[in-house]
C-alpha cells in the first residue's frame, strides 16, 4: 500500500513536543523496525479505522504512516509466518462490493449502502443522498482523464492489470484518507530481479468529507487520482525503491499539479520543506535528499524546478533510468544527458528556494512560488558591522540558509550542500559549516571541502549576490584521478578567458595555457580541465597564477595522482 495521508508534521505536532519532531519523523521515516504485531495492528487499525484497534505498541500513536510501512512489509516478508502472510495479504486487498462498473480502462468497486457507500458533497461540504452512482461516474471520468495525461499524453509505460485482468481495479470505500495504491509480495511480477515490480490496485475515499482533508469533494478525488495512479505506473512498470519513498512520493505529488494544475493540494507539505514547523532550537535543519524524513510530498517541487528547467519529460527519463538505479543516480543521468549534472541543478534549485513568497519571482522561478512558504533560516545573527561568523550542521545533498539581519537589510546566505557521494551512500552525518559576513558586505565559507558546497549571498534589498570575501580553488587537493576539473574563483571579474601558470615548490614551470572563465549564477570561475593537466602534474604543492584582462590571481594546492 502507497498511502497519501495529510501533513503528517501537522498531525504529529499535536501528539509529541515540537523538541522531539525532527527525531520522530526520522525514526518514523527512516530507521524505526515495528515488530510483526505491531505491523499487523497498524494495517488492522488502517483497514477498518472504526473499530479502534488497540495498538500493541503504545509508544506510538495510531497514525496512517502508508509508504514506509509497506516498504517494510515487502523487505520482510520472508520473515513472516504463512499464516501472518495470509492475513498481510488479507489486509491489503479490499472488501468484497457490492457493484462494479467497467469504464474506459478501469474497473470500478463500490458499495450502494452501508458505510462505504459513496457521495458527492454540497458546497457546505456536506454528502448530498443518493449520489452514489453520479460520484462513481466521476471516480470513472478523472481515472480516465489521468490515464490520458500520463500515458498517451506524458509517455509512461501504462501498470500492468491484476491476474491477467483486461483493466486497471479501482476500489471505493470510506477510508478516512485520500487513497492508497495495493500491493504485496504477491502480487510481483519479476521474481529474482531488481528494482522489483508489482501488479497493483487502487483504493479512494468514497467522499473526501473528512475534516482532516486539505482538499475536499471532487478536487480531492481529481489530485488522488493523479497521484496514486502514478505511483501504479511507478511500480508497476518502472520499480519500487524501498530507499527512495521519498522519490516516489514527490514525483506523484508533482504529478497532481501537471494532471490538475488548478487544484493545487500539494501547497499544504510545503512548510515541511521550507521551515516553517521549526524545532525547539528555532530553526529548521536543511532538508536532506538522501532521507525519507516527511514521506516526501513537500520536496515534490524539486520536480516542479525541473520541469520547469529541462520540460516535463525530465521526470520520466529520471524513471526510465530507475529500471536499472536508484533516485539519485538515476537524476544525475537524466541531467548528464541534458547537458547539466545533479551537482550543478541542486545547487540552481537551492538558490530557487529563496525566491518565494514575498520574493517570489514567477517568470524566472516557480510558476506558483508566490503561494510558497518563506525558507527558514538555519540561524541568524544581527549584524553591526563587525566581522560575524554563524554556523550550521546539515546533511548531505541539503538546502539550508543563514541570515544576517542589518539595520535596514537583511543578507542571507544561500548554500547548497552538493555532497552527491554520501548522499548516494545514504550517509546522513552531518556535516560543519560557518558563514562570515564583514563590514564590507563580502562572506566565505569555511567547511572540510570546499568542492562540496555551492554557497550564494543575497542582499534582500536588490534580492542580487553580494561576492565572496576570499578566491577559493576547488577542490583542494585536487586529485587527479577523481576531479574532473580544478575551479579557481575570481569572484565578479567578467573576463570570458585567463591565461593560467602552474609552478611547482620550487618555482618550476609545470603547465601553462588560456582557459575558459565559467559564470554559474554570480560566481565566476577558471575551469582547469583535468584532462588538460593531468599529464604535467605530479604529486605535490603547486602555486597557480592566472591573468585576465582585468587582474591578476594567485592560488596554492596541493595535487594527488
Amino acid at each position: 500500500m502507497i498511502y497519501r495521508w495529510f501533513r503528517y508534521a501537522q498531525f504529529m505536532v499535536v501528539l509529541i513536543s515540537a523538541s522531539s519532531l525532527w527525531a520522530r519523523a526520522q525514526e518514523e521515516s527512516t530507521s524505526n523496525r515495528l515488530t510483526t504485531e505491531q505491523l499487523i495492528d497498524r494495517l488492522r487499525s488502517i483497514k477498518n479505522p472504526s473499530a479502534h484497534y488497540v495498538l500493541s505498541d503504545e509508544s506510538h500513536p495510531n497514525v496512517k504512516c502508508g509508504f514506509g510501512m509497506q516498504a517494510q512489509v515487502v523487505n520482510r516478508w520472508k520473515e513472516f509466518s504463512q499464516v501472518q502472510r495470509a492475513e498481510l495479504s488479507g489486509l491489503m486487498k479490499s472488501n468484497i462490493m457490492q457493484r462494479d462498473t467497467i469504464a474506459g480502462h478501469f474497473h470500478i468497486f463500490y458499495d450502494t449502502t452501508g458505510i462505504n457507500e459513496p457521495a458527492l458533497l454540497d458546497n457546505n461540504n456536506q454528502r448530498i443522498q443518493g449520489t452514489a452512482t453520479a460520484y462513481i461516474h466521476s471516480v470513472a471520468q478523472i481515472f480516465n482523464h489521468v490515464w490520458d495525461v500520463e500515458i498517451n499524453q506524458m509517455g509512461y509505460s501504462a501498470p500492468p492489470f491484476e491476474n491477467g485482468q483486461s483493466y486497471y481495479t479501482v476500489y471505493v470505500q470510506d477510508m478516512q484518507d485520500y487513497g492508497v495504491t495495493n500491493f504485496d509480495e504477491t502480487t510481483r511480477i519479476n521474481s529474482g530481479q531488481d528494482p522489483p515490480r508489482y501488479q497493483s490496485s487502487i483504493t479512494i475515499d468514497n467522499d473526501f468529507q473528512e475534516n482532516q482533508y486539505y482538499t475536499h469533494g471532487a478536487n480531492a478525488l481529481k489530485v488522488t487520482a493523479a497521484h496514486e495512479f502514478h505511483h501504479a505506473i511507478q511500480i508497476g512498470s518502472y520499480g519500487f525503491w524501498a530507499d527512495d519513498l521519498f522519490a516516489h512520493e514527490l514525483t506523484s505529488t508533482w504529478l497532481e499539479d501537471v494532471v490538475y494544475t488548478d487544484v493545487n493540494d500539494y501547497y499544504q507539505y510545503l512548510t515541511d520543506f521550507f521551515g516553517d514547523q521549526q524545532l525547539a532550537t528555532g530553526f529548521w535543519q536543511g532538508l536532506s535528499f538522501n532521507s525519507n524524513v516527511f514521506g516526501g510530498y513537500e520536496r515534490s517541487i524539486f520536480a516542479h524546478y525541473l520541469a520547469k528547467i529541462f520540460g516535463a519529460d525530465i521526470m520520466k527519463d529520471i524513471w526510465t533510468e530507475m529500471r536499472t538505479f536508484p533516485f539519485l543516480e538515476s537524476t544525475d543521468a537524466a541531467l548528464v544527458n541534458r547537458g547539466s549534472n545533479l551537482h550543478s541543478s541542486f545547487a540552481k534549485f537551492t538558490k530557487w528556494n529563496y525566491y518565494t513568497a514575498d520574493r517570489a519571482d514567477t517568470v524566472n522561478f516557480y510558476t506558483e512560488g508566490n503561494h510558497y512558504p518563506r525558507f527558514q533560516p538555519l540561524q541568524k545573527i544581527a549584524f553591526y558591522n563587525a566581522t560575524s561568523t554563524i554556523n550550521g550542521k546539515v546533511e548531505p545533498l541539503s538546502s539550508s540558509m543563514y541570515e544576517y539581519d542589518l539595520p535596514k537589510d537583511t543578507i542571507t546566505a544561500v548554500i547548497a550542500n552538493v555532497d552527491i557521494g554520501n548522499a548516494i551512500k545514504r550517509n546522513t552525518t552531518q556535516q560543519q559549516i560557518e558563514v562570515t559576513l564583514n563590514s564590507g558586505l563580502q562572506f566565505k565559507i569555511s567547511v572540510d571541502t570546499l568542492s562540496l558546497w555551492s554557497p550564494f549571498l543575497i542582499q534582500s534589498s536588490t534580492q542580487t549576490d553580494v561576492p565572496r570575501l576570499q578566491l577559493n580553488a576547488a577542490p583542494n587537493p585536487l586529485r587527479l584521478a577523481e576531479a574532473p576539473w580544478l575551479k579557481l574563483s575570481i569572484n565578479q571579474d567578467i573576463a570570458k578567458t585567463a591565461e593560467v601558470f602552474f609552478f611547482t615548490s620550487s618555482f618550476k614551470l609545470a603547465y601553462s595555457g588560456f582557459l575558459n572563465v565559467d559564470n554559474e549564477d554570480g560566481f565566476r570561475a577558471i575551469v582547469v580541465p583535468t584532462s588538460e593537466i593531468k599529464s604535467k602534474l605530479s604529486s605535490g604543492i603547486y602555486f597557480i597564477i592566472a591573468k585576465t584582462a582585468n587582474s591578476d590571481y594567485k592560488w596554492k594546492v596541493a595535487v594527488i595522482r
